[in-house]
């Protein structure tokens, strides 16, 4: 009777830690989660280098004249740049926006912006500074500039 119950407590056991233990797995899956590109390239959201995520939208001026500053920031190499387009455009026309507007950056597919640490901003265009382990730690609002960039930078690298 003894082993009876003891079989039944593992099983029940077991039955018990499926849902933890997947649990645990989405949650690892979550917090080390990369973004896929409309090139086809996906990136991992921890970096060994500090990452601007920048909201866009081809119909917002600001945007398109900010679009040079971004392109001459991700060409240096000492940070990572990724766009988004703020109107949820289909992987073929984001596609055709940064053939028009010369986007030197990888742009995300609008499937990978569930998984994004923060919502879809307010104000256009909106940019924000993430830590190499993926954390958002501050916002810009309006256009980019390397000086304010470098500002931001200042104020959270040890």
């Amino acid at each position: 009777m003894l082993t009876k119950n003891t079989s039944f407590a593992l099983k029940m056991l077991g039955c018990a830690l499926i849902p933890i233990i997947t649990l645990i797995i989405v949650m690892n899956l979550r917090s080390t989660p990369s973004f896929d590109a409309v090139s086809g390239q996906s990136y991992p959201w921890k970096s060994d280098k500090w990452t601007l995520v920048n909201y866009f939208a081809e119909w917002c001026k600001p945007c398109l004249e900010e679009l040079p500053e971004l392109n001459t920031i991700a060409t240096t190499g000492d940070l990572r740049v990724f766009g988004v387009s703020y109107d949820r455009l289909e992987n073929e026309d984001i596609k055709g926006l940064i053939a028009r507007h010369g986007i030197e950056f990888p742009v995300l597919k609008t499937a990978s912006l569930e998984g994004l640490p923060f919502s879809l901003p307010a104000v256009l265009p909106t940019t924000y500074l993430l830590s190499p382990e993926g954390d958002v730690v501050d916002a810009l609002y309006g256009k980019v500039t390397r000086e304010g960039i470098d500002a931001l930078l200042d104020k959270h690298k040890p």
